[in-house]
């Protein structure tokens, strides 16, 4: 029954595929072990590689070494590697202030990741690397029996999903329609006899606590199915989610414009629930996946319906949303102003030009070209520079000159953009104002008072030059 119903959801929510290679994290208790005697008996069925690891969190002496040589054991008894890890979670905890729950959490995840990058290392691609982890049918009820209690959205409800990708690797759960009393059958039947952890058994931890005491408390007072009940949300709320992610993932490329903002007005159209998702996306893609709460949704919801024609917010980790132009961006603010050209150069040439004047300007194609001797006429020093904009600059145009300042907002250059454009000048006059690719300004634009014409007998040319 079991290993049947482990199979079918594989198959159902596509877990596994011939040829993958599955690392699975193996404690010594009853999910693990009955998660990796089940897929030893698939693996050649299913034509896919095992390997276990072990992670020794070092929280209970003696009996953690104990749990180890178990795991080892079983391992080599059925010809399957075995790749032991060994962390102080205790000290990791306090080092990094956080729980010791997270600290094992991180310590697990971290073995994994280290494995599956030897594999990858060693010619696996990503995609057929999978990591197995053994959560359980009663882990998604007090999931979201926890989620609940902490005020959590909808998309919480869904609890522990079947696969996610962390890090650029799957993580799979094969056992989570399982049920324990039938995990603990299974390995009894099969005379596995694993490892027991005395502190599952005692309220010391939040998760604890909810199973030990709240859990049965519901039963007992309340629905002696609640478990069903908190699985069968999970499930419903699983679906709900998936479609308005699929949903929302269309209306981001459709809002999503080529120079990767999103148009800000056709962000306003949308029904919240899906306009908080494409928030979250474009958040995601700056860079942002975690700390999102729905406070900092609701502000943004705020200031997207304000029609402010300019305005900011700030989000965690240092990322931000701005609204300018008609236009929605999300970014890293450290960012700005980086992207101009680092480790570039000038490179400054005079030419004298010969009788085949356009067979010479043809040749100077790529880069930036002007009248040299029209340029001593206005300035006495010489000395051009590459950098970014200062007070005062400004640019000739056909109509006369312009601050840069006004240039960039005829240009609709965000403020936050504009230190990040490089420029040549000379003095406070700009020659060349450079698209840097992926930059905010989309065409390179010059000074129109130094520009090549028939007169012209020298002509001088910048060209930029990027130090590796």
């Amino acid at each position: 029954m079991v290993t049947e119903t482990i199979k079918k959801t594989i198959g159902q929510h596509q877990l596994v595929q011939r040829g993958d290679h599955v690392i699975i994290g193996l404690s010594g208790g009853p999910d693990s072990v009955c998660l990796f005697h089940v897929l030893n008996h698939l693996r050649q069925e299913m034509d896919m590689a095992l390997y276990a690891v072990h992670v020794n969190h070092k929280f209970r002496p003696g009996a953690a070494e104990e749990d180890q040589a178990y795991v080892e054991a079983l391992c080599e008894a059925r010809g399957i590697a075995c790749i032991p890890f060994v962390y102080d979670c205790g000290a990791m905890a306090k080092e990094l202030g956080m729980t010791s729950e997270e600290a094992g959490r991180k310590a697990r995840y971290e073995s994994f990741r280290k494995v599956a990058r030897s594999l990858e290392q060693n010619g696996v691609g990503p995609k057929n690397i999978k990591i197995a982890v053994a959560q359980n049918a009663e882990d998604q009820a007090e999931t979201v029996l926890l989620r609940l209690l902490r005020g959590s959205g909808p998309d919480g409800l869904a609890g522990i999903p079947y696969s996610r990708k962390e890090e650029g690797y799957q993580i799979i759960r094969p056992l989570l329609d399982v049920r324990r009393k039938d995990i603990e059958a299974y390995c009894q039947t099969e005379n596995l006899q694993p490892r027991t952890d005395h502190t599952n058994s005692q309220p010391i931890y939040t998760r604890n606590k909810i199973r030990l005491q709240l859990l049965p408390y519901l039963q007992e007072a309340f629905n002696p199915n609640i478990i069903d009940a908190l699985i069968r949300l999970s499930k419903i709320a699983a679906d709900d989610k998936n479609y308005l992610w699929q949903t929302a993932e269309q209306e981001y490329q459709r809002l999503l414009r080529p120079d990767s903002q999103l148009d800000l007005e056709g962000i306003r159209s949308l029904r919240r629930p899906i306009r908080r998702r494409v928030i979250m996306k474009a958040l995601e893609t700056a860079g942002l996946s975690q700390d999102v709460a729905a406070s900092h949704l609701e502000a943004a919801d705020r200031l997207i319906e304000s029609r402010t024609p300019s305005a900011s917010l700030d989000f965690p980790k240092n990322h931000a949303m701005r609204i300018q132009y008609g236009n929605l961006r999300f970014y890293k603010k450290e960012e700005s102003g980086k992207r101009g050209l680092p480790g570039a150069r000038l490179r400054v040439q005079i030419i004298e030009l010969e009788d085949e004047k356009q067979a010479a300007l043809d040749n100077l194609k790529n880069a930036a070209v002007f009248d040299y001797d029209k340029i001593c006429q206005h300035h006495e020093t010489r000395e051009i520079h590459l950098r970014s904009r200062r007070a005062g600059d400004y640019l000739s145009l056909k109509n006369g000159s312009k601050k840069l300042q006004d240039f960039f907002v005829d240009q609709k250059v965000p403020k936050e953009e504009r230190d990040s454009v490089p420029l040549a000048a000379i003095g406070s006059e700009a020659l060349w104002i450079v698209a840097a690719e992926g930059g905010p300004l989309k065409r390179h634009r010059y000074s129109e008072k130094y520009k090549v014409d028939q007169e012209t007998k020298r002509v001088l040319t910048l060209e930029i030059i990027c130090e590796i």
